[in-house]
C-alpha cells in the first residue's frame, strides 16, 4: 500500500492537473485484524477535500467500514451485463 500511495504522490508531482481520485486494490485479505485495523484508520485519515480513495477489496471488515459503496454485481449466465449499485451507511 505504501508504494501505491507514494507512486500516486509522484504523478500528482508532475502531473499538470491535481489528481482527485486514487483507486487502490491491495492484498488486505493478508493482513491479520490489528495491522487491517491499522490501514483501515490510515485511508480513513488520508481522505480528505481534494483526494478521494477508491478501495477494491471482498474484505467484509473493510467493507462495513467504508461510508459509500459502489458494488458490482456480476453478470448472469445468459442474462444482461454487470450492474453496479451504489450503498450509503
Amino acid at each position: 500500500m505504501s508504494l501505491a500511495l507514494a507512486l500516486s504522490a509522484q504523478i500528482q508531482l508532475r502531473g499538470q492537473y491535481p489528481l482527485q481520485f486514487f483507486f487502490l486494490d491491495e492484498g488486505f485479505g493478508t493482513l491479520d485484524p490489528d495491522l487491517l485495523d491499522t490501514v483501515i484508520t490510515s485511508l480513513e485519515r488520508l481522505h480528505n477535500d481534494q483526494l478521494s480513495v477508491g478501495i477494491i477489496s471482498h474484505v467484509p471488515e473493510l467493507r462495513a467500514r467504508l461510508p459509500r459503496k459502489l458494488v458490482v454485481i456480476p453478470a448472469e449466465q445468459g442474462g444482461g451485463g454487470s450492474r453496479i449499485i451504489l450503498e450509503k451507511m
